[in-house]
């Protein structure tokens, strides 16, 4: 923004940003996230949003001026939804990081190039950490960790504030409106979801990840992934669900 163009406005009236706000997460010191010069402006205890400035007042000097336009720009900026570019980005390193944490984990328990039989993977895992599950699902437990390591390392290099790991977020019944929660009951966790900046709540797109058990691999969306991809539809996020899995990379129906 040219600056003769911020002085004119400034002078014309007082420079009020009362009414814009930036939202963040609605647990923003858990998740610890950084916002430049925003970070400067006070946060609504009550709502969690991030306030602008309420005015910028004359005669404070050109530096003041450049700092408020500095403010403005910032919020201008970074407060968006990734662009076509961004999110082929994005897709690209979820993809990357499936087929690196599928072939990770089998190489460490079974050997380069070799993965678990068919006939082994409703049998009960035979492993300390969890020795009540079957091989399918310790096998995915594993899987998702080292996936989730990937990304984070990632996509918190291009993209820090636009993704949440395993978020749990709920439907306000009443308001219609997407909040984060604790409560198990009535919320969604999906495994990746990439949002608004700094707002989970404002979804772009949820991404859930499965790992095929065997060296005979079908399709894994299955009737009951059905169901849990249209229980995601219904937090209204800005492109339909879509499912990862190392063997078919990125799927968005059945």
């Amino acid at each position: 923004m040219p600056t003769w163009i911020l002085l004119a406005v400034l002078s014309a009236a007082p420079f009020c940003l009362s009414c814009s706000t930036v939202h963040l997460t609605g647990a923003r010191s858990r998740f610890n996230q950084s916002c430049g010069a925003g970070c400067a402006a006070p946060v609504n205890p009550s709502t969690g949003e991030l306030l602008a400035p309420t005015t910028v007042r004359l005669g404070m000097g050109v530096e003041r001026v450049n700092q408020a336009k500095e403010v403005l720009q910032g919020f201008i900026t970074v407060s968006r939804f990734l662009d076509a570019a961004e999110k082929a980005a994005v897709e690209k390193i979820l993809v990357e990081c499936v087929k690196e944490a599928n072939t990770k984990v089998d190489e460490e328990l079974f050997g380069k190039n070799r993965s678990l039989p068919d006939s082994e993977c409703d049998k009960k895992a035979v492993v300390k950490e969890n020795p009540d599950s079957s091989w399918a699902q310790y096998l995915g437990e594993r899987k998702h960790e080292a996936a989730f390591d990937c990304i984070q390392t990632r996509l918190a290099e291009r993209f820090p504030d636009n993704f949440s790991v395993e978020p749990r977020l709920r439907k306000d019944p009443f308001t219609k409106e997407v909040m984060l929660t604790d409560w198990r009951k009535g919320s969604l966790k999906p495994d990746l979801v990439i949002h608004f900046t700094r707002n989970v709540t404002r979804i772009q797109c949820i991404y859930e990840f499965k790992f095929p058990c065997g060296y005979e691999v079908a399709n894994p969306w299955t009737s009951y992934v059905d169901v849990q991809m249209k229980h995601y539809q219904g937090l209204d996020g800005q492109c339909p669900p879509v499912l990862v899995s190392p063997q078919r990379g990125l799927q968005y129906n059945r």
